[in-house]
């Protein structure tokens, strides 16, 4: 007997089309899925809004699906109205008869499928590797690679736009003040996002927007808030300005500041410090604010690539830390910067932007930009590059972090398009 577990049964009734699954009644009633209903992850039946013909009878509701039908007991569904709307127990073992509240028996349909098929899952599930299928993926077809990765993004997308919808509430709709947010915090990316999106809490939108005009009021806002003006070593005759500039202003801010111990240096290019992050944003918000106009015209690659290429204001030609001199080279924000600029700020809050103003030319137009940014190169893409999934593009490198992220590390076989084609054709069919 095969020590086969529900999530198992769920993901071969989730996929009624799949080759060899097979529903028998025990009373040889004739079964036909015309709808397997949609998986319910929270409490209630297995599946919701299902429609099944019975002995040429369609029923509609909820389906219900144990590897033993004694399991319903065991559960204690029989003491749960939720599952009076139960059209069809779908088991493995069916050890039991189960029945609604009113005595009505609950017809049950047992679930049959090639053994190869729990093999294949359970040689994915065993394989302690970076990934469950490393060594098979490359057998995967270009075709199927391409509909995932299409179908990855478009959850990548959705779920950001749920976040940006969730997490930024307080600001009720106002559309440049969320892309502002959105922009602080990808000037900190990888390891200062969190005092970045700090530092936007505590300096209100409008307050950036009338100091537009001037990147050194700017400059004295964003220091200020940061904290950085009061652990600066050795003061000079600028960092003295920023302190005199930002208590002229700081009445109208909001009474909290980021912790200046919240800034990561270590192990930081000098060209990357957050001290440079800061000057740069000064300057990105002198020349783009109010940031929709960055893709209004919806522009070109190249032009957003110019647009965006703003730098430090002159002091920073030499200086990396405030009150302490360096060799002099411009701080222009760099092609690296601006591609992950564009990945992490640009192209979230334009598909957002899309969705929720029902402007489906803005949604497509973060789609061009990821299609032609190139893929990025880190860790993780090497890695899929060297099991055969190359990546053309940034769409495509997002696809495969996002995969990576939400559904290998977490053995989600069962929910990959991939994982599935192994499972049910085995490694070595395409």
């Amino acid at each position: 007997m095969k020590k086969i577990n529900e999530e198992f049964l769920h993901f071969l009734w989730k996929n009624q089309f799949l080759t060899g699954v097979t529903l028998t009644s025990p009373e040889n009633q004739k079964i036909c899925v015309t709808d397997p209903g949609f998986q319910n992850k929270n409490a209630g039946p297995d599946f919701l809004n299902a429609r099944i013909e019975i002995d040429d009878t369609t029923w509609a509701g909820n389906v219900e699906l144990h590897i033993n039908a004694s399991d319903w007991f065991r559960h204690r569904h029989q003491e749960d109205d939720a599952y009076d709307s139960v059209i069809l127990h779908v088991v493995y073992f069916n050890d039991a008869e189960v029945s609604r509240s009113t005595g009505e028996l609950i017809p049950a349909a047992i679930l049959r499928f090639p053994s190869l098929m729990w093999d294949n899952f359970r040689e994915l599930q065993l394989k302690k590797k970076w990934i469950p299928c490393q060594d098979l993926i490359r057998n995967i077809s270009a075709l199927q690679k391409a509909q995932w990765t299409s179908s990855l993004m478009a959850e990548k997308l959705m779920k950001i736009t749920g976040m940006i919808a969730t997490n930024m509430k307080d600001l009720k709709g106002q559309h440049d003040a969320i892309f502002s947010r959105i922009i602080f915090r990808s000037f900190g990316l990888p390891v200062n996002t969190t005092p970045f999106e700090m530092l936007s809490l505590t300096i209100p939108y409008p307050v950036l927007l009338r100091n537009k005009n001037s990147a050194f009021t700017l400059e004295s806002l964003l220091f200020g808030q940061s904290g950085m003006l009061d652990s600066v070593i050795s003061h000079d005759k600028y960092t003295e300005g920023l302190k005199h500039e930002f208590q002229r202003h700081s009445g109208k801010l909001r009474d909290i500041n980021v912790p200046a111990q919240s800034w990561k240096f270590l192990r930081m290019r000098p060209a990357s410090f957050p001290t440079v992050r800061l000057a740069q944003l000064a300057s990105f918000i002198s020349k783009l604010y109010p940031p929709h106009q960055i893709i209004e015209s919806l522009p070109e690659i190249k032009e957003l690539y110019h647009l965006l290429r703003v730098r430090a204001g002159d002091y920073w030609n030499t200086h990396y830390l405030p009150g302490k001199e360096s060799a002099s080279s411009r701080k222009y924000l760099g092609k690296h910067f601006i591609s992950n600029l564009l990945i992490n700020a640009i192209v979230p809050y334009v598909f957002y932007y899309g969705k929720i103003s029902g402007r489906q030319k803005y949604c497509d137009y973060g789609l061009y930009i990821l299609e032609h940014i190139s893929a990025e190169d880190n860790a993780i893409t090497k890695k899929w590059n060297k099991f055969g999934m190359n990546s053309c593009n940034a769409f495509e490198s997002q696809a495969l972090l996002f995969l990576y992220k939400n559904y290998c590390s977490s053995d989600r076989c069962l929910d990959c398009q991939f994982g599935n084609n192994l499972i049910i054709h085995g490694p070595n069919k395409k």
